[in-house]
This record gives C-alpha cells, sequence and structure tokens, in this order.
C-alpha cells in the first residue's frame, strides 16, 4: 500500500464501521417508535434492515423468535460502548490530518485486535448455520463478502497500528540504550 492509501485507511474502515452500527447493527436498540412504524422518522432504517435480512439471511439480525447466540448480543454491546465512540472520535481525528499520537495508535490497534476477533467468532458461527436454512451461496456471500472483508480490513488496522506502535518502542528503546 502507498504511505497515503495507509494513512487514510483507518478513516475509511471508521466510517464503514460508524455507518454500519448506525444503520444496522444498533437499530434495535432505538426505540421503536422511531423506526418501526411507516411514518416513524427513521422508518428508513427498519427498510435497510429488512432490505439485510431478505437479501443475505443473515441469522445475528433476525426478530424474535429466532434465537441470536449470547455472544452477539455482548458483541453488540461493545459496539455500542467501544466501537462507535472510537470510530465517531477516529473519523474525527483522521479527518483533521495529522499524526496519530502513540496512545491513539495503541487505542486503535486494540480496536483492530478486537474487532478482528469479534467479527472471526461471527464468521466461524455462520459457517455452522444449518444448511437447510441459510445456504452455501449465502454462506459465501456472507462469510466471504461481508464479514469476511471487515475482517480483512481489522486485520489491516491491526497490522499498521501494531507496526507503528513497533516503531515507537524501538525508538524508545534505542534511546534508552544509548543514555
Amino acid at each position: 500500500m502507498s504511505s497515503h492509501l495507509l494513512s487514510q485507511f483507518p478513516t475509511h474502515l471508521h466510517t464503514l464501521q460508524k455507518l454500519t452500527a448506525i444503520g444496522v447493527d444498533l437499530v434495535p436498540l432505538y426505540p421503536h417508535s422511531l423506526w418501526v412504524p411507516d411514518g416513524a422518522p427513521l422508518h428508513m432504517l427498519s427498510s435497510l434492515r429488512e432490505y439485510y435480512i431478505a437479501t443475505y439471511n443473515d441469522q445475528f439480525f433476525l426478530p424474535p423468535p429466532a434465537t441470536i447466540p449470547s455472544f452477539f448480543k455482548l458483541f453488540t454491546f461493545f459496539e455500542l460502548i467501544f466501537h462507535l465512540p472510537i470510530s465517531l472520535w477516529a473519523v474525527r481525528a483522521l479527518w483533521a490530518g495529522g499524526p496519530l499520537t502513540g496512545s491513539s495508535e495503541l487505542l486503535l490497534l486494540v480496536y483492530g485486535v478486537e474487532t478482528a476477533l469479534t467479527t472471526l467468532t461471527c464468521m466461524y458461527d455462520a459457517a455452522l448455520w444449518d444448511p437447510a436454512v441459510v445456504t452455501a451461496a449465502q454462506k459465501t456471500v456472507l462469510i466471504g463478502g461481508l464479514y469476511g472483508g471487515y475482517f480483512a480490513l481489522a486485520v489491516l488496522l491491526t497490522i499498521d497500528m501494531y507496526a507503528r506502535v513497533l516503531k515507537r518502542v524501538n525508538v524508545a528503546d534505542a534511546a534508552k540504550k544509548t543514555q
């Protein structure tokens, strides 16, 4: 990757994450009166979720009485208290174009690792879904495309932030040796 592309990469990942969280993942946490009724101000989010479920048959997003794995509820909570605030902060900080601080790089490293692990968990669970309910073609799109693409972006962010943090640590270690 070119250095410009790499420097803009976290901005794009966080923008994608923020839009996905607000538009699909966290919608059931909003008051129903805001998104469920036909005349609700955020009804388009209900339509978007319905389209997503109908198109991709993603079992994590089915309405009750579907059984949603307990870990997915925890991951949704992570998204609300960790991913969304960091994404909002990161887009603003990265859009400004200034260099990241060491603490920002460390936070984004943790974010990348957590995002990669939670996404990989979802991919693994989706691979085990009953083929009578979710076809192999649907699984390919979900795992290889939607979740797989998001996983790849999280891994790239993790590698990028790890390299940046490691460079800082190596500089600090070198400075200590010369003292």
